[in-house]
């Protein structure tokens, strides 16, 4: 298992927001007053940090280390079938365009950070900072791509508008759409055609190792004997008042079953992400409710969260027992997620332990 140096952030009345993802073990904690305390990797169930001050966790992004297993070169050319069932040859990686902050971590892990000259506005890994930006939001600028002169562009199928996909196409340039990933035996095969297809194969098989024994070692330390929390994972939006509860195949309900927990939104038969009522919340019931830090901070942070209606007459509320991760890293689903899986366990831990 790659060592990566991993912090529980904690916070009790003030929100903290940390800067999304760095991928070294240098990088400072953005707030030094925040009350910080370590962590250990296994087993999960164990804890000594008083409970009045754990509520709610913070998991940041930039507490987590990328491993880098490849040297960023390729052998080329190469030839891919796309997500898309578009057949692309490859036959330059030195300028390439990520279009997913997933595809950004798994490019980096391979080696090729140097090689990414452009990135979609949703990829916030801090060491990308200064590339530039080829979206606004989730929809590229077909006109930035051009002006950059990629060699490759990687996104996955949930890359668009399709227009701008085909207008790039149509000018020659190789763009390549990863599956989209929700569950984690889903993981391997996007790593393998992002290897593949910058011609660095054998790498990408090393860093699936890598990954998958992270995620094993993660799984195997759990202790069957913990009983499960009911978690619900609530994607807020304060600001446009979107309001969903994660359900099947949210992609949140997979980490939560694999940190040891009950996804409610599964357990009541939800689909992914549906419309949140007060009445839906009381019925699922929660002990812990998971959100992301952008979430978090447009409802006003952890008071304006347990005062929405519903959410106020849950266990989850009742406690405070809320975990806040930064929003990439929950659906990262690549190399970090071992790590993740580990860190959601202990705050899941904590957050249950009685006074």
């Amino acid at each position: 298992m790659v060592t990566r140096n991993v912090t529980l952030t904690l916070f009790t009345t003030a929100l903290f927001i940390a800067p999304i993802s760095a991928c070294s073990s240098s990088s400072p904690m953005t707030d030094k007053s925040s009350p910080v305390a370590e962590m250990p990797s296994s087993p999960v169930t164990e804890t000594s940090i008083p409970l009045d001050e754990i509520r709610p966790v913070l998991i940041s992004a930039q507490e987590f280390d990328l491993p880098i297993v490849g040297d960023g070169k390729s052998t080329l050319p190469a030839k891919v079938i796309s997500a898309d069932d578009i057949e692309v040859t490859i036959t330059d990686t030195s300028r390439i365009i990520v279009l997913n902050e997933a595809i950004a971590e798994i490019v980096i892990s391979l080696g090729f950070a140097d090689k990414i000259i452009g990135r979609d506005a949703t990829t916030t890994l801090a060491a990308l900072t200064a590339i530039p930006k080829v979206s606004s939001g989730h929809d590229i600028s077909a006109e930035s791509v051009l002006e950059l002169k990629p060699t490759l562009v990687i996104g996955d199928t949930r890359s668009g508008p399709p227009e701008a996909i085909q207008q790039l196409r149509g000018a020659g340039i190789p763009i390549v759409l990863a599956p989209e990933v929700w569950k984690l035996s889903d993981i391997a095969p996007r790593i393998n055609l992002i290897a593949n297809a910058l011609g660095a194969g054998s790498f990408g098989i090393k860093l699936l190792d890598t990954t998958q024994s992270d995620i094993n070692q993660a799984l195997n330390t759990l202790d069957p004997a913990t009983v499960k929390p009911r978690v619900a994972f609530i994607y807020v939006r304060g600001t446009a008042s979107v309001f969903l509860l994660g359900g099947k195949e949210s992609g949140a309900d997979e980490m939560i079953r694999a940190a040891g927990g009950i996804d409610v939104g599964t357990d009541l038969d939800l689909a992914a992400f549906t419309p949140l009522t007060s009445e839906a919340i009381v019925n699922a019931n929660p002990e812990i409710i998971v959100v992301t830090t952008r979430g978090l901070a447009s409802v006003g942070g952890i008071d304006g969260l347990l005062d929405l209606p519903g959410i106020a007459q849950t266990p989850a509320a009742k406690t405070r027992a809320v975990v806040s991760i930064d929003d990439d890293l929950l659906f990262s689903f690549g190399p970090r997620t071992g790590e993740l899986i580990i860190r959601l366990a202990q705050a899941f831990r904590v957050l249950t332990t009685e006074n």
